[in-house]
């Protein structure tokens, strides 16, 4: 349970503040068991005691990202003047690429680890699910059938991620004008269907 008289809520609350800090400067490979709970001032087994394992921690990090990464992407989304969708929507997915770029190693973490959908905390599946709801408000009014809309905002989300990811590894090349106007053509290319 760490050192006595340590309130366990305050130290797992610490704990990820912690492991926070250490991927946002360091980067994930960084945030080990070691690293946390020695600037925790904690010992190892109360890691072990407060969460499942490292893995945890991350997920809890990664949670947090997720929320201030919506947040981010839809202050963008709202701050576009036009009331065209495909505006918004390309508003949105160009803050998906800037928010990968300038906060890199965050929104990196949020891919790194492998889980199965039962394996994932239920407030990282709300938070995640409530990203993909929030994404089908922005399309017009007139797409009316909820189930499309989920589907195409999370195929919309997918492709941007996808254009993203080889964008910033450079895998095929090119520069950031480059991957935003491959967002800009996709997300067109998508509402026009």
């Amino acid at each position: 349970m760490g050192r006595k008289g340590k309130d366990p809520d305050e130290l797992r609350k610490k704990i990820i503040d912690i492991a926070y800090t250490i991927i946002v400067t360091e980067g994930l490979r960084k945030c080990t068991v070691r690293a946390v709970t020695k600037r925790a001032g904690c010992a190892l087994g109360s890691l072990g005691y407060l969460f499942t394992g490292l893995d945890d921690v991350i997920l809890a990090v990664n949670t947090r990202t997720l929320t201030e990464m919506g947040q981010y992407m839809f202050e963008k989304a709202q701050a576009e003047k036009e009331e065209q969708v495909v505006d918004r929507l390309t508003a949105l997915a160009l803050a998906y690429f800037t928010y990968a770029k300038d906060y890199f190693n965050q929104w990196e973490a949020l891919f790194v680890l492998r889980f199965s959908q039962s394996e994932l905390p239920s407030e990282y599946l709300q938070v995640r699910s409530q990203l993909i709801l929030k994404i089908t408000t922005l399309f017009s009014k007139d797409m009316t059938d909820q189930k499309k809309n989920i589907m195409l905002a999370r195929t919309m989300y997918e492709a941007v991620h996808g254009i993203v990811v080889l964008g910033l590894d450079h895998r095929l090349g090119g520069t950031s004008q480059d991957v935003e106007n491959r967002i800009r053509l996709l997300v067109s290319t998508m509402i026009k269907n």
